[in-house]
């Protein structure tokens, strides 16, 4: 794998599983797995259906521990994204490599990020973000506090964020012309197993494979554990 991800953090049960494709196509998703999101997201449509209170706590637990309250806006995305399902009565789709993004971490409740490669470099590294350190998110330039939330930057370069279990970066998005990206699963080890991590990222990476034409996919799960 070219893609570096150092742990810059102290000992925690830190869980990430990491994924690089090379090659890929971004394009709208087929229909056929338009349908399979659907199903497999149906489910949580209902406004009776609740955010798992266990994967809720670890997430959150987990961000905490770091310094970070997750609350509002600073929820952790995956429960942004459920929230949001519920809000629209459906899924939202946007291309093929945010939609496998969306889909997963809607099923597994985990925050994901994905980064274009060129525009994020390949040497990266999760730090704690800094006091007074912020990136715009969306196209609408609004930006997003760091301080003390776990985050993907750049490792040596300008050492900038790019992304967090709360929002990305809107600098280092997958777009059509993307070809190269890095996906990063968080989670801690007290609510994902090294098995069920593994699990999630075979899974993850036959989507990449069907539904982007990635020539070459590599993974694997790092550990913040001392």
């Amino acid at each position: 794998m070219k893609t570096s991800l150092i742990i810059a953090l102290p000992p925690s049960n830190l869980r990430i599983g990491l994924i690089e494709a090379r090659g890929i196509t971004v394009k709208p998703s087929t229909q056929e797995y338009r349908d399979q999101i659907g199903s497999d997201t149906i489910k949580f449509v209902s406004p009776d259906c609740i955010y798992p209170d266990q994967m809720q706590k670890g997430i959150r637990s987990l961000l905490k521990t770091f310094g970070f309250h997750p609350s509002g806006r600073s929820r952790p995305a995956s429960e942004f994204l459920f929230k949001d399902l519920q809000n629209r009565g459906g899924f939202n789709f946007i291309n093929n490599v945010v939609d496998i993004n969306n889909h997963l971490s809607l099923t597994s409740h985990l925050p994901i990020s994905t980064f274009d490669l060129e525009k994020s470099g390949y040497d990266l590294c999760l730090r704690i973000g800094l006091d007074d350190e912020t990136y715009i998110f969306n196209r609408e330039g609004q930006e997003l506090s760091l301080k003390k939330l776990l985050v993907v930057a750049r490792h040596g370069m300008d050492s900038a964020a790019i992304g967090s279990p709360v929002k990305d970066s809107q600098g280092t998005k997958v777009f059509e012309e993307s070809k190269n990206i890095a996906v990063v699963i968080y989670t801690s080890g007290n609510v994902t197993t090294e098995d069920d991590m593994q699990r999630l990222l075979d899974r993850y990476v036959r989507l990449l494979k069907k539904e982007t034409g990635a020539a070459e996919i590599e993974s694997a799960i790092l550990n913040a554990a001392p």
